[in-house]
Order: C-alpha cells, then structure tokens, then sequence
C-alpha cells in the first residue's frame, strides 16, 4: 500500500507542478519507480505515464496548440532528437568529468555538466529578465529546437531547455503549455518505440501505471483549473526554480 500512496503521491504533485513549467514530471517520477522496478524497466514505465499525461494534458488544452510555433521550434526538436540519439549510439558516453562530493561519489559525465552549466545560464536570463539579443531573429525558435531535441535525444532533458527558450519569446500562457506538451507527447512517442523493442511491457506491474497515469490526469486537471489565476511571469518564475533544482542536481550528481 506504501508503493502506490507513494506513486500516487508523487504524480498528483509532479503532474501538477510540470503542468504550469512544462518539465520535470520524468525527472521526480523516475527515481519513484526505480525503487520497484529494475532501472531499464522504471525508464519504460516513466515513459508511458509521461506519455499518457501528455495526452491527457493535450486533450485539455488541444485547442490553444500553435501549430506555426510547433512547425517552427517543435520540428526542428524532434530532429535534434534524432541527431542526439544516433550521437549517443556512435560515440557512448563522453566519459566521466568528475565524481560528486555529494552522491556517494556518484559519476559527473561531461554531457551533464555542460547541460547543467547550459540551464543555470538559462535561469540567469529568466531571473534578470534578460532578452536574448537574438530572440527576435527567425533562426532563434528552430536553433533553439534542435538544441533542446539534440540534448533530449543525447541526455533526456530536453523538456527544461525546451522551456527555457520557448519561455524567453513571452508566450501566451495557454499557447505555451498546450504546444510544449504536444512536442513533448511526440517525443515521448519516439522513445517509448525505442524503449519497449528492448524491455517486455509484460515485466510491469500495470496497478502502479494505472495508479501513476490517474494521479498524473488529477494532477494535470488541478494544472488546468489554477492556469487562468496565475500569471505568465509565475510560469517563468517556475521554469527558473526548476532549471535551478534540475541544473544544481545534474551538476552535483544528483541525476
């Protein structure tokens, strides 16, 4: 009963919290599951309840999705993605940088520091209120794309450098949380074909999906109820409090 409050828990809070920031329910709900399921296995679950959210999150607010902007930003991230992913196959991992003081000397390769690095830049921008001195220039949206997706398809986390430059051109808040999860949704979709051709979805324990996949809708309802009252500057109050959390863990070894 302690697993599923747990996982319940987790993505009730995760969902809603990503809901608004666009990132992040992956990153908490993986370490969740890994607690119950082996680490190639915990990744295929956190997939498909990420996938299932996004979904859910889209069929909410489907109508607000900028298919210009997804052309513009959502294409060039899905190729990048596809770049970083046949990068990782041909070259492995970089190699380790250092090992973490404070992770039980756990391994800091050189692709996490540079994406750590790479986010606390994004939140010195996001908290100054600092303008890209590009931002307004027609490659910005499709560079910004690839950078995300390459660094998806190389590391996984695409999701907080997608925020990071799509929160940079001020968006209306509807039109960046419906677009976000479509990229994302597609993204999701491209991983798990990957995932599932090397792990038997018939190894999951399907109460967790079914308890993780309700608690995330939950939490992705609350999302949507709440996204009326607050206001853009809170959505990029959140994305910088999470590129924070994310960079300081990715940097210390903490992911």
């Amino acid at each position: 009963m302690e697993s599923e409050i747990s996982i319940a828990v987790v993505c009730l809070l995760g969902s809603f919290a990503t809901f608004f920031s666009g990132f992040g329910l992956g990153t908490i709900l993986l370490p969740v599951f890994s607690l119950y399921f082996p680490i190639e296995l915990a990744i295929l679950a956190t997939a498909l309840v990420h996938f299932a959210n996004n979904i859910f999150k889209l069929s909410l607010m489907a109508k607000h999705v900028d298919l210009n902007l997804f052309k513009r930003f959502g294409i060039a991230a899905l190729i990048g993605a596809i770049v970083g992913a046949s990068v990782l196959n041909l070259v492995g991992h970089a190699g380790n940088m250092y090992a973490s003081p404070i992770w039980e000397g756990k391994s800091v390769t050189y692709v996490s520091f540079f994406v750590g690095l790479l986010m606390l830049f994004f939140v010195v921008f996001e908290w100054k209120s600092i303008r890209f001195p590009f931002s307004q220039s027609p490659y910005f949206l499709p560079l910004g794309g690839l950078l995300s997706g390459f660094f998806g398809g190389f590391s996984g986390h695409q999701g907080a450098l997608r925020s990071a430059f799509l929160s940079k051109i001020q968006l209306d808040k509807q039109l960046f949380v419906a677009t976000s999860a479509l990229i994302s949704l597609l993204i999701d979709l491209s991983r798990i074909s990957i995932y599932s051709s090397s792990n038997s979805l018939g190894q999951l324990n399907v109460r967790y999906l079914i308890i993780g996949g309700l608690s995330a809708f939950a939490g992705s309802l609350l999302g949507k109820r709440y996204l009326n009252k607050v206001s853009y500057r809170f959505i990029q109050w959140m994305v910088g409090i999470f590129l924070t959390l994310m960079g300081l863990l990715i940097l210390s070894g903490g992911i």
